[in-house]
């Protein structure tokens, strides 16, 4: 039962490099569309909120290494409420 688990953990972790990866590829395209429309600002607050959000990730990605099991039985709590149909 227990290398299911680290296994689970290491499958979560591979989940957060690749939404992370797609996350910071559309959210570039996101801030150079807006800096060629002329919206400089509204550019530049995408930009400082794709940093804090990649901060954030980076901090769930270390915590999830340094705590797989924990990671895995989080996953694995999130994935049985949205199966379960008691809402």
């Amino acid at each position: 039962m227990i290398p299911a688990i680290g296994r689970v953990g290491t499958e979560f972790l591979k989940k957060l490099y690749q939404g992370k990866s797609y996350i910071g590829k559309k959210s570039k395209e996101a801030v150079t569309t807006l800096g060629n429309k002329g919206h400089a600002k509204s550019a530049k607050v995408l930009d400082a909120v794709m940093t804090k959000g990649n901060k954030g990730i980076n901090y769930g990605v270390s915590t999830a290494k340094k705590y797989p099991k924990s990671a895995s039985a989080l996953g694995g709590a999130a994935a049985w409420d949205l199966m379960s149909d008691d809402s």
